[in-house]
C-alpha cells in the first residue's frame, strides 16, 4: 500500500478510506447492532410492479440483491440482531395530500402516471414475495413516507431504546431511500455500514457512484460476503427473546400502595455507568442568582430552600467516581442579536423581553454564565451546550454527542423544573431514553409548580427519584 505520509489529503481521501483507517469493524464487533432492510416492496422489485420501468428489479436480479438481503438477514437473526423493514407509501384516498401545496400537486402528478404508485394498503407497497418468506412477527415494520427512513418514523427512539449504535444498511433504492438513510444516521452519530450488494437501483452505473460518494466520507461499504465474515466475529448478546411477564395481582397491588410504573419496572437494573449521562440543564446566573435577570421568578429561592445546588454537586461527584459523563447545558441567544430576523414573530418577543430585561438569555454575558457556585465544577473534557430554546435537544449537538457515545440513560437535573427541565425529560423520553430526573436537584418559581411537573415526569415519562437514592444507586453501579 502506497504510504499514506506521501499523499496529499485529497489523494488521501481518493485512496483510502478513512473508516477503514479509523479501524471500524473493530467498533462495530464490539456495539449493539441493528439491521435495516430499506423498501423491498412490489413496486420495485417485482417485473409487474408499478415503478418497473426503473429497472430496479433487474439491477437487483443482475446482482443479487434480494439473496444477498436474506443471506444477511438470516446471518443477523443468528446473532440475535434486530431486523427493522421499512416500507414507502402515502395514505390511501389521497388524505396526506394538501391541494395547491407542491407536494400535493407533485403527488397528484404522479398518481395521475402511475394510479397506484406508493399507495398504502396495496400490493404494491408490500414487501417482494421473496423477502416477505424472510419476516419474522417479532421484526419491526416501519411505514415511511418519504425517501430517509429516520424522518416521520420512530426509528431513532427505537434503536435508541435498543442500545443500537451501527446499522447494517441494505435495500433500495441505493442512490434514493438508502443514501438518504445512510446520511441521516451519519448525521445523527450511527455509524451505519452499507452492504454494496445487498442493495439496488436502476443500474449498476448509478450503484457503484453511490457506494463511492457514502464511503467517502459517510459510511463504510463492504459487500455480503464480508458482511458475514464480520457478524461471525460480532460478541454483543442478544436481547432476550421473551419479554417480561408481569404479575398483573402484584401490579394492581402496587399501583394501590403509591408505586409508580417507573418503580414497578425496576429502572435501576437497567442503568450501566458507560451508556449513561447526566445532564445539568441551565444551572446559570439568570436563574440562580439573587441578582440574575430572571430573579424575580423565584428560582433562586426555591432551589436554596431545598439545597438543589448542592445536590446538583454531589450528583457531579457521584457521576464522576463511576465514569458518567457530564453535559452541563445553557440556554443562550446569540449576542447582538445575530440569530434574530426583524419582522419576525421571534424578533417581536425577543425585543419585548430585552426590554424589560436587557441580559435575559443573551450569550456571552454575565446572565447566561453557568451559575458561579458550580462553573468551578466543570472538567476540562465535559461539554458546555449551548441551546437557544428550552430543550436541550432542540436545535443543539446534543443527540449526535450521545449516540456518539452509545448512551441510552439519562440522569437530569436543573432549571427550571417545569420549564427547561421539563422539556428536557419529554424530549429525551421520545427519543428513547431511560431519564430519571432528579427531584430534589432541580427548582422552579415555588414547590407547588415545582411538584405537579415531577408528577408528570413520574406517571408515564421517566422515573422521579431523590438525590440520596441516585447518588446510593449510582455508586452500587
Amino acid at each position: 500500500m502506497e504510504e499514506k505520509q506521501d499523499l496529499d489529503p485529497g489523494q488521501i481521501l481518493e485512496k483510502f478510506s478513512l473508516y477503514e483507517l479509523a479501524g471500524w469493524r473493530e467498533h462495530f464487533k464490539r456495539r449493539r447492532a441493528a439491521l435495516l432492510v430499506i423498501d423491498p416492496q412490489n413496486d420495485v422489485l417485482d417485473e409487474n410492479g408499478t415503478l418497473s420501468f426503473w429497472n430496479v428489479w433487474k439491477h437487483a436480479r443482475e446482482n443479487g440483491a434480494i439473496d444477498n438481503m436474506k443471506r444477511v438477514i438470516a446471518a443477523c437473526r443468528e446473532r440475535g440482531i434486530p431486523v427493522i423493514w421499512a416500507k414507502q407509501y402515502r395514505l390511501a384516498g389521497g388524505r396526506d395530500i394538501f391541494p395547491g401545496t407542491f407536494d400535493g400537486d407533485l403527488l397528484s402528478l404522479i398518481r395521475t402516471i402511475i394510479p397506484n404508485a406508493f399507495m398504502q394498503d396495496t400490493w404494491e407497497t408490500e414487501i417482494y414475495g421473496e423477502l416477505l418468506e424472510a419476516m419474522e412477527e417479532k421484526d419491526i415494520v416501519l411505514g415511511k413516507h418519504g425517501s430517509c427512513m429516520f424522518e416521520g418514523t420512530n426509528l431513532e427512539k427505537i434503536l435508541k431504546s435498543l442500545g443500537a449504535e451501527v446499522l447494517i444498511v441494505t435495500g433500495v433504492l441505493t442512490d434514493f431511500c438508502v443514501e438518504a438513510t445512510v446520511r441521516s444516521a451519519c448525521d445523527r452519530g450511527f455509524l451505519a455500514a452499507t452492504v454494496s450488494d445487498a442493495c439496488a437501483t436502476e443500474s449498476q452505473e448509478l450503484h457503484d457512484k453511490t457506494l463511492r460518494r457514502l464511503q467517502r466520507l459517510i459510511g463504510p461499504v463492504i459487500d455480503t460476503a464480508e458482511m458475514l465474515g464480520l457478524l461471525a466475529e460480532y460478541e454483543v448478546p442478544p436481547y432476550p427473546a421473551e419479554p417480561r411477564a408481569f404479575d398483573l395481582q402484584q401490579v394492581g397491588e402496587n399501583l394501590a400502595k403509591g408505586f409508580s410504573l417507573n418503580d414497578i419496572v425496576e429502572w435501576p437494573t437497567y442503568l450501566r455507568p458507560e451508556k449513561t449521562a447526566f445532564l445539568v440543564v441551565d444551572a446559570q446566573n439568570d436563574n440562580l442568582h439573587e441578582r440574575g435577570s430572571l430573579a424575580f421568578v423565584g428560582a433562586w429561592k426555591h432551589a436554596r430552600e431545598t439545597g438543589a445546588v448542592e445536590n446538583v454537586k454531589r450528583l457531579v461527584e457521584a457521576c464522576r467516581e463511576k465514569g458518567i459523563r457530564v453535559f452541563w447545558i445553557k440556554q443562550n441567544r446569540l449576542a447582538g442579536g445575530r440569530d434574530i430576523f426583524p419582522g419576525t414573530f421571534d424578533s417581536r418577543m425577543m425585543e419585548l423581553i430585552h426590554g424589560v430585561l436587557p441580559g435575559a438569555f443573551l450569550g456571552d454575558t454575565w446572565d447566561t454564565d453557568i451559575y458561579e457556585e458550580l462553573k468551578p465544577l466543570i472538567a476540562e473534557d465535559e461539554l458546555v451546550i449551548e441551546k437557544p430554546g428550552w430543550s436541550a435537544f432542540e436545535g443543539t449537538a446534543l443527540p449526535r454527542y450521545l449516540n456518539d457515545l452509545g448512551i441510552d440513560s439519562l440522569i437530569v437535573c436543573g432549571f427550571l423544573t417545569d420549564f427547561c427541565v421539563e422539556s428536557t425529560v419529554r424530549s429525551a423520553s421520545d427519543r428513547g431514553f431511560l431519564t430519571i430526573v432528579a427531584s430534589d436537584a432541580c427548582a422552579t418559581s415555588n414547590q407547588e409548580d415545582h411538584d405537579l411537573a415531577l408528577a408528570r415526569f413520574d406517571r408515564l415519562i421517566g422515573p422521579v427519584v431523590p438525590t440520596a437514592k441516585l447518588v446510593e444507586t449510582i455508586r452500587s453501579l
